[in-house]
């Protein structure tokens, strides 16, 4: 009976034992069943440039205004609002008749003055003339010189030449009008080259550098042009610098005044493309991506960098991902941080 029963026993607890076993079995295969399966890629670190983009207005090269260095009255106008001119036309001419007969005066004078030196040096040679006569002599004539050089220039400032290949802004005389010294004439525009005034940041700026190749774009025109001034303090206010960007505009086709938007591909650095559809956050708030690390699924904080409309290019900080990183491209949404997980490589189409 004893027997039986020890029998009995040892047979219940290899029943219980293979029970056991058979069960957790199939806790272990059931696991395997559901264990998930996502699809990565690998993506490599490659070199980018970044494009900076700033917004800004064109400027004229220059703007002058014409002003009469002589009195008297406009006899000849010839010119008209908004036409461009070369340099060296000339624009207007003020009646010279008086100018005409000042320099003849000076010239009569300028010739009395010069026989008067010469007797006066002849006399002194012979002994005959002090050196204070001589002096003063010499000073006569000098002056008399002086004259006559004023009034040449007198009678050449009656004709108002354009200075520059420019376009006239605008116009204050009239045929007829008298004028005196230092009465505007006319306002006159260069605008080859023109200027794009910008402003950018205290980061934007470190990286911006004389004659650094800028494409310009008014309206649905693209322009190329080069970084000509930096400044070298910040606007108190906006703690922004002022750059200037140099475009060539030789028929005149850019007007002064109009808004731009400029881009500036800066140097080369290494990032990661990854398309937006990738991009998550975890828990508390951070963007970031969801890779495959050991078999295992882990999170890493990212810094986008550049948008291009299809997709990022960023940073990760982390050194053992600096070369390449493997990430889930389908799966992501229902996987978490941590999770042993199977993967497959996408097929490239």
């Amino acid at each position: 009976m004893k027997t039986f029963i020890t029998i009995f026993i040892i047979s219940l607890i290899v029943g219980v034992f293979v029970f056991l076993q058979d069960k957790n079995d199939n806790l272990q295969i059931e696991e395997e069943v559901t264990k998930k399966i996502v699809e990565v890629e690998k993506i490599k670190n490659k070199k980018f440039s970044r494009k900076l983009k700033l917004r800004g207005f064109t400027q004229a090269s220059r703007v002058v205004t014409l002003k009469s260095q002589v009195e008297g009255k406009i006899s000849s106008k010839n010119f008209m609002k908004g036409i461009d001119y070369k340099a060296g036309t000339q624009l207007i001419l003020i009646d010279p008749e008086d100018k005409v007969a000042k320099l003849k005066e000076m010239e009569a004078l300028l010739n009395q003055r010069k026989k008067e030196y010469q007797v006066a040096e002849n006399l002194f040679e012979k002994g005959f003339r002090s050196e204070v006569k001589l002096t003063e002599s010499r000073t006569n004539f000098e002056n008399a010189l002086a004259l006559f050089e004023k009034s040449q220039v007198e009678l050449n400032n009656t004709k108002i030449i354009m200075p520059f290949d420019s376009s006239i802004e605008e116009s204050y005389i009239e045929l007829g009008d008298y004028v005196k010294k230092g009465d505007s004439i006319a306002k006159i525009v260069d605008l080859n080259p023109i200027y794009i005034n910008l402003s950018a940041s205290e980061k934007e700026i470190n990286r911006l550098k004389l004659n650094q190749n800028a494409r310009v774009f008014i309206g649905k025109k693209i322009f190329e042009g080069k970084i000509n001034y930096i400044s070298k303090t910040s606007d108190p206010q906006t703690r922004n610098f002022t750059i200037q960007v140099e475009v060539d505009n030789k028929n005149s086709s850019i007007l002064s005044g109009l808004s731009t938007e400029i881009e500036i591909k800066l140097d080369a650095e290494y990032a990661f493309f990854v398309p937006s559809s990738l991009i998550t956050l975890n828990d508390i708030g951070e963007i970031g991506l969801k890779i495959i690390l050991n078999g295992i699924v882990k999170f890493i904080p990212i810094k986008i960098i550049s948008d291009t409309g299809k997709g990022y290019w960023i940073k990760i900080n982390d050194k053992d991902l600096s070369d390449e990183i493997i990430v889930i491209t389908q799966g992501h949404e229902y996987t978490i941080e941590g999770e042993i997980v199977d993967f497959s490589f996408k097929k490239n189409d």
